[in-house]
């Protein structure tokens, strides 16, 4: 009974590792000095972006090329290592670091 619960407890300390690793935490930073974070899960249909010190999570949208993450009038288009930031009616080019 105690062999079990090791492992019972092993796979699920496995399971938990593999989750935590699946998420990609991005960096950007972008002309005029704005910078921002994105972390992607790859189950889940959304993006967290993290800018100007608040946090906000972005449904994934429709894109032809690319992924495109909006809410609120916020847009986060990404295409390899760039991005576009779309907010308050301005556009921003970016660059992963």
């Amino acid at each position: 009974m105690r062999a079990l619960a090791i492992v019972v407890a092993a796979a699920g300390s496995m399971a938990f590792a593999a989750c935590a690793q699946a998420q990609t935490y991005l960096h950007y930073e972008c002309a005029g000095g704005t910078t921002f974070e994105l972390t992607v899960f790859p189950d889940n249909r959304a993006a967290f972006l993290q800018v100007d010190g608040k946090s906000l999570q972005l449904p994934k949208s429709v894109s032809v090329t690319g992924t495109r993450y909006r809410k609120s009038g916020i847009t986060v288009w990404v295409r390899g290592e760039r991005a576009t930031l779309r907010r308050a009616g301005k556009r921003i080019e970016c660059k992963v670091q």
